[in-house]
């Protein structure tokens, strides 16, 4: 022993690697056999570290990266209800708890140690503490209203109709359309006009390959890089000549953060002037405090967060899910001539138009909006969330101390068989059965979430949804053009990364 401590002092770096050693060795033990979640089964890598979610979720190839999501779904299969996710987390797949997890003025709070970190850490979307988030979303909730929404009907409408137009140059040109990016185009632009009172100009791009739809579609799959090595942000503060030589995306996102900016600007110049637009925007809103709620005016780097968050969030979701309903609404000669005949009713002519109200009212259009949400589960990630002082108890009877991070995934719940029958079918059918099993499927459609956090922007998703694929598929006869389900089969890279593209040829209808 003497001669081992006589070795250790002779050489300082040789005892540091055998400090080193043994702390990690102890801490390792602690964590896999010693730790209050050593009950929760899972993989033993998964206690040490986030590294085993990055082996899952970081690759190049389709298939080969965005997977964490489904290996916990056959894990969950294998081993329980609750899993070990890392070395103070648990996942949950009972759908039961998870309206104890995510409900209205739930204590389980966001951990800002993981959403901070994710960017726009001054957004409401990343705020963590309760009263703050209030305080940040009280000109946000009520504009976002369902009263509010009728008066956004004429701008979304110019925008579906613009987005028409192009499909009617490709037509004429012999091209196919890539459906993803022209869907999220529609949805930029319909978003963004909310925003600032003007769009982007997404659907102007000659492929809908704007600037801003690209950064969003190649931003958020990074987020798992950053969620792994959080350390990779501060790339942000090198000088931009630097960091642009480095990264594409970083580039992109400095150019998008410098153009949000500069709309900001041109807002409140605007305002200043006068001169707003004919309907309510969340620039307008924003720039008013209301003091009996707390809210303050955010200065320009707080205003950008909260542009940004809301437009990254309407725009790729609602994309997304658009898409994947309409592919399944062609693919499907049943569910295609159901619908066609029901829009009739209230469109009869290919270039008509009827109100909003009317729209919502058709309730095949209604189911199949429904279950384009629950099987595109556009966000389907888990959510984690914080457990509060005092613990809480699983249905299971296991328990979870405070302080450890707990979470659940919406893809978990909208394709749990003990829920939805037949759940990767796409099935509207399933909305059009007895009101008490609609509504007993109603309470786990969660595809904005549940409970204070859920998404703001559920209304004007709903709105955007009724009226594109009402019109589109009113308007136009679409044709796969050589898309098959291998091509729709995804990642979970925060929102699904398709392995191929949803072509198709638009044809205008004749009647």
């Amino acid at each position: 022993m003497d001669a081992i401590v006589q070795t250790l002092l002779a050489h300082p770096w040789l005892a540091a690697l055998t400090v080193f050693l043994c702390w990690h060795a102890t801490r390792a033990v602690y964590l896999i056999y010693l730790s209050p979640l050593a009950i929760f089964p899972g993989s033993k890598w998964a206690a040490l570290g986030e590294y085993w979610e990055a082996y899952w979720n970081i690759g190049t190839r389709p298939g080969q990266k965005g997977q964490t999501l489904f290996k916990l779904e056959e894990m969950h299969k294998r081993l329980g209800a609750a899993l070990r996710m890392g070395p103070n987390e648990v996942h949950v797949y009972d759908p039961q708890f998870y309206h104890k997890l995510y409900f209205p003025n739930s204590k389980f709070y966001k951990d800002p140690s993981m959403h901070k970190v994710l960017g726009a850490p001054t957004s409401t979307l990343a705020e963590s503490d309760p009263i703050r988030h209030k305080q940040r979303k009280a000109p946000l909730e009520p504009l976002f209203a369902k009263r509010n929404m009728q008066a956004l009907e004429p701008m979304l409408m110019e925008h579906v109709n613009h987005c028409c137009g192009r499909f009617d140059e490709f037509y004429d040109a012999g091209k196919p359309v890539s459906m993803e990016w022209a869907l999220k185009s529609l949805a930029m632009d319909m978003v963004s006009q909310f925003a600032f009172g003007k769009s982007l100009g997404a659907l102007d791009d000659p492929e809908f390959k704007s600037l801003p739809v690209q950064v969003f579609k190649q931003y958020l799959p990074s987020l798992h890089i950053i969620k792994a090595f959080p350390f990779i942000r501060l790339l942000h503060k090198l000088p931009r000549w630097l960091t642009h030589r480095m990264s594409r995306s970083i580039a992109m996102g400095h150019e998008l953060e410098q153009f949000a900016a500069r709309r900001i600007d041109d807002f409140v110049a605007q305002k200043d002037a006068g001169k707003l637009p004919s309907f309510p925007t969340i620039m307008e809103r924003l720039l008013i405090p209301i003091p009996e709620k707390g809210y303050i005016v955010p200065d320009k780097q707080g205003l950008r967060d909260e542009i940004l968050t809301t437009i990254s969030a309407g725009d790729d979701t609602t994309g997304i899910a658009n898409m994947v309903t309409l592919y399944n609404i062609v693919r499907n000669p049943v569910i295609h001539s159901r619908l066609l005949a029901e829009l009739k009713t209230v469109l009869p002519e290919p270039e008509s138009h009827a109100p909003y109200p009317e729209l919502e009212k058709l309730p095949y259009l209604t189911a199949v909006i429904k279950e384009g949400l629950r099987y595109s589960s556009p966000a389907a990630s888990r959510t984690p969330r914080l457990v509060p002082p005092g613990g809480v108890t699983l249905p299971d009877g296991r328990y979870v101390p405070a302080g450890t991070r707990i979470g659940m995934a919406i893809y978990h719940i909208h394709y749990n068989d003990s829920i939805f029958e037949n759940p990767r079918t796409f099935d509207p059918d399933r909305w059009l059965q007895a009101p008490e099993e609609v509504a007993r499927l109603s309470r786990f459609m969660v595809a904005f979430s549940r409970g204070s956090r859920s998404c703001l922007g559920i209304n004007l998703a709903y709105m955007e949804m009724y009226m594109a694929i009402g019109y589109l598929i009113r308007r136009f006869d679409f044709q796969l053009a050589g898309t098959t389900p291998a091509d729709m089969a995804w990642d979970d890279m925060v929102v699904p990364e398709f392995h191929g593209e949803l072509l198709v040829v638009p044809k205008r209808r004749d009647s």
